[in-house]
């Protein structure tokens, strides 16, 4: 029986099934009627569907898709292997007439896409539902809702919280992968004495390569980071239920932020900190920024600015300590293995030297940078006509700098004016603005929205 595609939402993916899926579920059948074993009745059924039909549905996809999970330890028993006794084992035939790898490969591959397909469908109704919901309020609510200072405050408390825990996983990220330079470098230097000519070359050349591989250790971070920020925005301005603004109580985000943190970072950077990520059967208002080419384009444009940085106040550290151990030693007579473990000590020392708070301030630093792309990315999805407002932290350690501008409000298009700098918002650096009014910053960015009336040059006017 031929079995017709998957209309409606699926009509741009191929749902043929693959020639070498047909096979594996040919010689599974055939290993059956001749060993008279293997495979369970179900097994059988989606052997003789792969090999009758030219196209499967998608439930049909998702159903192959998940046997093969259940069963890759199969793979590991005796008479798998064409050579080994009991060949085809039973979890052999089994695995062929679910279409062996093939049949793996090509369901695994087309339930990721559905996925993502359904994933963006499931997003575009849950942003419309908020907007419809927002949209039912009255306007004083929705203008005045952060214009207060207590609202404010309480704005920027659920920011710092969030991220205060990116903090914790940057810093963490970025104090190992320094830790693993600075053992890369001690490597090197026990295996190549520093004194011999051209060594300040040759350990910069370390680091280079070093700090060249740490792109791929953060794109991933800095693009989670981002999704967090863009729903934690998005929430903000789209609330689930209008005036409560979060359906777990302190206690339950508490107790996921602990649990999170104690992850692998690959689950940090798949759930993230946003409270509703990682849950089954929430919908998201925005998908993730992994497919996001203008989220990409910034990830990518921030690394290719900071690991150059990174690299530079690295090599400046060794050439400072190289200079002044080769000096001391050579002052203190050092001859041999003496002068040379001198040496490595001093650059050792160097490297180790306010790891922690380097590692710390370039989180803060980058964090913010991350967080703040990721709020815009929110309040542009949220479709919202929206203003831009500055907030400090409103304490004694707020900059002069930052005072000045605490409050100031601008269009979405503009940018704000810090000591004559031009920054789309806090720690924001493309226009140049200098490090003294980026690095360590705490300030962030509130969004409004505001009702604007539109006349035409007809002067007939147009009520919105």
């Amino acid at each position: 029986m031929q079995h017709n595609n998957e209309k409606g939402k699926y009509d741009n993916l191929n749902f043929s099934i693959p020639k070498g899926a047909k096979e594996e579920a040919q010689r599974g059948i055939d290993w059956v009627k001749e060993f008279n074993r293997g495979g369970t009745s179900v097994g059988r059924s989606s052997a003789r569907y792969i090999v009758n039909n030219s196209k499967a549905g998608a439930e049909k996809i998702r159903h192959i898709a998940r046997y093969f999970p259940r069963h890759e330890s199969d793979k590991e028993a005796q008479g798998w292997r064409p050579g080994e006794k009991g060949y085809p084992s039973n979890g052999r035939i089994a695995w062929a007439l679910w279409g062996g790898e093939a049949g793996k490969s090509w369901s695994n591959k087309l339930v990721r896409a559905m996925n993502k397909i359904d994933e963006k469908a499931d997003s575009a109704m849950e942003l419309i539902k908020r907007r419809e919901l927002l949209k039912n309020e009255e306007w004083e609510y929705r203008e005045n809702v952060f214009e207060s200072e207590e609202a404010k405050t309480i704005f920027y408390k659920k920011f710092d919280s969030l991220l205060q825990n990116w903090d914790f996983t940057l810093s963490l990220e970025i104090y190992n992968l320094l830790d693993r330079q600075r053992k890369d470098v001690k490597k090197f230097l026990k295996d190549n004495p520093p004194n011999q000519i051209g060594m300040q070359g040759l350990i910069n050349s370390i680091v280079d390569t070093n700090v060249k591989y740490w792109k791929s250790d953060f794109y991933d971070l800095y693009l989670s980071m981002a999704y967090d920020f863009s729903l934690f925005q998005i929430n903000e301005l789209l609330p689930e239920s209008i005036k409560s603004n979060s359906q777990f109580s302190r206690t339950e985000l508490e107790k996921i932020e602990t649990n999170r943190k104690r992850k692998p970072l690959g689950i940090v950077i798949r759930d993230g900190f946003f409270p509703a990520r990682g849950r089954q059967g929430v919908s998201l208002p925005i998908q993730s920024l992994t497919r996001n080419s203008k989220a990409i384009d910034f990830v990518n444009g921030r690394l290719d600015y900071i690991l150059p940085e990174l690299s530079k106040t690295r090599k400046q550290i060794i050439g400072r300590a190289l200079r002044k151990s080769f000096d001391e030693a050579t002052n203190l007579g050092l001859l041999g293995d003496a002068f040379t473990d001198y040496i490595s000590a001093g650059i050792d020392k160097s490297l180790t030297k306010n790891l922690l708070s380097s590692a710390t301030k370039i989180a803060r630093t980058e964090g913010l940078a991350m967080a703040e792309y990721g709020k815009m990315v929110g309040a542009e999805k949220s479709g919202l006509l929206l203003e831009k407002q500055w907030l400090t932290q409103r304490d004694s350690r707020v900059r002069d700098s930052h005072i000045i501008v605490d409050n100031q409000r601008r269009k979405m298009n503009q940018q704000f004016n810090v000591s004559g700098y031009k920054m789309d918002y806090p720690a924001d650096g493309k226009y140049g603005a200098p490090i003294g009014l980026i690095v360590n910053c705490r300030c962030t960015t509130i969004y409004h929205n505001k009702r604007i009336k539109i006349w035409a040059l007809t002067n007939l006017k147009i009520k919105i």
